[in-house]
């Protein structure tokens, strides 16, 4: 008989328990802050949220970017990165081939919505209905009717957001429009930016609860229910969060990530990764998907050694001055600056304050990396070529990463890496943290 390593049955264990599904009335439980919500609940939501958006930001977006059309066009299996945030819970992928044509009929109307195909996406838009291999005639004969002026495609080299047309795509249509219509074509990209980015109030409420489940994830995985100093790795507990959040019926964007720092250097790693022990300092860098929507956030921990109760002065200042540098991002960064501007400040009076920063914020939302203007990168300190020069517009929202490294005196010296990731709207009224930001150490006895 095999006997399995006793932080492997451990770690089993945790892993088959029971999804967190808190049990409250059916009215209670359609609501994301409450409960970990079924797909069959999303759907709902989703549906209702996709509509609002199409009667209420898409005209105001496409009167601000001067196009009376915009086509999305995209394939099974190669979507165009705007696709999944216009289609409901049931919907996959694109199928075959899918075209949405989005007209402003004016002020009074607003945008009419036609799928060229087969599918409705469960009544989103209007059909055309045409064969397959008949779309593109069905598209030019609309065209045709509406006689746009403007239309808009999403081709980018600057936004990868705004990049969805393939180039086979691009070419079967333009054949299908011909010289008068080819003419009339341009680059969509700032409206395609504009709709990934702005965030309806009820979706901002949505948002807030599945944050809720990432932090209590975090939670859970730095504590003893999860690691034992001493047995524990820190892949064990990548793991058990990915496995987690699988079990919860929730998405994941990125494997998560658990590392090590502590007195004396970085840890040595074995085949399984490095085992925890006491007096370690813990960081993830951990996201996943609910409701459609993406979370990013970078938390700490500390691995008590026998007899203390609270992790050493010289981290507690490390990550005290790591919460400083994300009031001064946020501080410089106010809607209608661009991305470059709040990163210079917020750079200038951090170093003025004595801290060492580092600041590579990123909008977020329907995908992880967001579209938007990002906020400083790992490898452009000094500004981000042409997307730093967009605006932080309200309604939107941005993971508010960086780092500040301090050298610890308990630790005699060593520089450490305080590394922060939290989520936070930019609304009409300034910046909120989506549900709070971490100030203290979780504590691992």
């Amino acid at each position: 008989m095999i006997c399995a390593h006793p932080a492997r049955l451990a770690l089993a264990a945790l892993l088959t328990t029971t999804p967190l599904v808190a049990q409250l009335p059916r009215a209670e439980q359609m609501q994301p802050q409450n409960a970990v919500l079924t797909h069959r609940q999303e759907d709902p939501l989703i549906k209702e949220r996709i509509q609002e958006r199409f009667e209420t930001l898409l005209p105001e977006l496409m009167r601000r970017e001067g196009f009376d059309m915009w086509l999305v066009i995209t394939r099974e299996y190669n979507s165009d990165p705007v696709f999944r945030s216009m289609a409901p819970i049931t919907t996959y992928s694109s199928r075959r081939r899918t075209i949405l044509m989005f007209h402003d009929l004016g002020p009074e109307r607003g945008v009419e919505r036609i799928s060229v195909g087969r599918s409705d996406y469960q009544g989103a838009f209007d059909v055309y209905r045409t064969h397959n291999d008949s779309q593109y005639v069905g598209l030019r004969r609309l065209i045709e009717e509406r006689d746009p002026q403007r239309i808009g495609i999403n081709v980018s080299d600057r936004w990868n957001h705004a990049d969805g047309l393939t180039h086979n795509e691009y070419l079967r249509l333009t054949d299908a429009l011909g010289a008068r219509y080819t003419e009339r074509l341009a680059s969509a990209e700032m409206l395609a930016v504009g709709w990934l980015e702005a965030k309806l109030p009820k979706e901002t409420d949505q948002y807030r609860g599945v944050m809720r489940l990432a932090h209590q994830v975090i939670a859970e995985a730095f504590s003893n229910q999860v690691i034992v100093p001493g047995v524990t790795t820190n892949q064990d507990v990548a793991w058990w969060m990915r496995q987690r959040v699988a079990e919860m019926g929730l998405g994941a964007w990125f494997h998560p990530s658990v590392n090590v720092q502590r007195r004396g250097g970085l840890p040595q790693a074995g085949p399984h990764g490095s085992v925890i022990e006491r007096g370690d300092m813990l960081h993830t860098d951990f996201g996943l998907i609910g409701v459609g929507f993406s979370t990013d956030t970078q938390h700490n921990a500390y691995v008590l050694r026998p007899g203390e109760t609270d992790a050493p002065e010289g981290l507690k200042e490390g990550l005290r001055q790591a919460n400083r540098l994300q009031d001064l991002t946020m501080m410089h960064g106010p809607a209608g600056a661009t991305g470059n501007e709040a990163l210079a400040g917020a750079l200038a009076q951090a170093r003025q304050e004595g801290i060492d920063p580092t600041i590579y914020c990123h909008p977020i939302g329907y995908h992880g990396h967001g579209a938007g203007t990002p906020i400083g990168m790992t490898d452009y300190q000094d500004g981000v070529p042409v997307r730093g020069d967009y605006v932080l517009r309200p309604n939107t929202w941005h993971s508010i990463e960086l780092n500040a490294r301090y050298a610890v005196p308990e630790w005699d010296g060593q520089e450490v890496r305080f590394a922060l990731e939290e989520d936070a709207a930019l609304l009409d009224d300034g910046w909120h943290w989506v549900d709070g930001r971490q100030t203290s150490f979780y504590l691992i006895h």
